[in-house]
């Protein structure tokens, strides 16, 4: 396995030092899944940072009615771990599951600050667009941000991603198409 995308991810934080370059590559694990695969299930302990080489993952948790709600998906060059579980290594109340075939590098803590800063940032933005946003204006934002996840996730998965039940994505995806979009 190549760990160039995760060492050049690492380095535009911040310069790794020959060194630690190193003592990383000696400490790397590659990992794969297939589709469907756990990486973690609600219940266990995340003990592991991950770096997505190829793949879709989804980050899930159920409601009291067993609802699925999907609060990531993420492609590759991105990190992912359930942050709850990962910080305090405690029970996950998520899943984090593959949702095509996967190849990772887990275990690596390096850089873990700004990572953590990144993505809870990316976190907090989408939180506020999805309760800004009518269902047409949020489907518009997934489509201009994240166009991939439309053609690699299941519809199921885009409604829940997007706080969206079923009807209402294709009530948004057709609003979108009939032109009432941000335009």
């Amino acid at each position: 396995m190549n760990p160039q995308p995760l060492l050049n991810y690492l380095n535009d934080i911040d310069r790794m030092s020959p060194a630690l370059e190193d003592r990383l590559l000696g400490a790397l694990e590659f990992t794969k899944r297939v589709k469907k695969d756990f990486f973690l299930r609600e219940g266990e302990t995340n003990t592991h940072i991950y770096f997505l080489l190829t793949g879709l993952v989804r980050i899930y948790h159920l409601t009291p009615k067993d609802k699925e709600v999907t609060s990531w998906l993420l492609t590759e060059g991105n990190i992912f771990i359930s942050v709850h579980s990962f910080f305090l290594q405690q029970p996950s109340f998520e899943n984090i599951v593959a949702v095509e075939d996967c190849r990772t590098h887990p275990e690596f803590n390096k850089h873990q600050v700004a990572i953590l800063r990144r993505y809870y940032a990316h976190s907090e933005d989408r939180k506020f667009k999805l309760m800004r946003q009518e269902h047409v204006q949020r489907y518009e934002t997934l489509l201009n941000e994240e166009p991939e996840l439309l053609q690699r996730a299941t519809a199921p998965i885009i409604a829940s991603y997007l706080n969206f039940s079923e009807s209402s994505l294709k009530r948004a995806r057709s609003d979108y198409m009939n032109g009432k979009g941000l335009k």
